[in-house]
């Protein structure tokens, strides 16, 4: 290891003060003009450091992280109910399209426009808000489509269900 590469690694620990320079390291410092313009730059850089880290204020510091963080949990509580309401008024469409007949009309009054109960119900759905216009097509198109499950007719209409076999349907549909 040369003399040069030797002070480069002691100059670090030189500039903390946890060592000085011996007699014949100064000599090499007086003599290298490499040696000595990386010592004056460590001595500038550690000035710095220390005046940067005499103008910081510890406490404002502190307050300010923990307002931030107060913040983004105030915006993932927003968040929450956000998505949380929108789930209730989904669930409420579907309950409202449910009670007051709008599915029992059957898939021949299905226009292409759209459902007939969509028409009736002005409700804003936010959760389709991001869809590109191909996926809220193909969504609208899925919902268009009549449910074809075997059914035999002889399946009872809502109406005529108990009010535990409305929940298992809920909850069958809900997932």
């Amino acid at each position: 290891m040369s003399d040069c590469e030797w002070l480069s690694d002691r100059m670090p620990v030189v500039v903390l003060g946890q060592t000085g320079w011996t007699p014949d390291e100064i000599g090499h410092l007086d003599e290298c003009e490499s040696c000595r313009r990386e010592w004056e730059l460590l001595q500038l850089a550690g000035r710095v450091g220390e005046e940067a880290g005499r103008s910081l204020d510890p406490a404002a510091i502190t307050v300010g992280v923990l307002r931030r963080l107060e913040s983004e949990r105030e915006v993932r509580r927003l968040r929450r109910r956000t998505w949380s309401f929108g789930g209730l008024a989904a669930a409420a469409a579907l309950v409202a399209a449910l009670w007051g007949g709008g599915l029992q009309d059957g898939p021949s009054k299905i226009s292409r426009s759209g459902t007939t109960v969509a028409e009736r119900l002005s409700i804003p759905l936010p959760e389709l808000e991001s869809l590109e216009p191909a996926e809220l097509d193909s969504v609208l198109q899925t919902m268009d489509e009549p449910m074809v499950s075997g059914s035999t007719g002889d399946d009872p209409a809502l109406g005529d269900l108990s009010n535990d076999e409305l929940e298992r349907v809920l909850d069958s549909w809900e997932g």
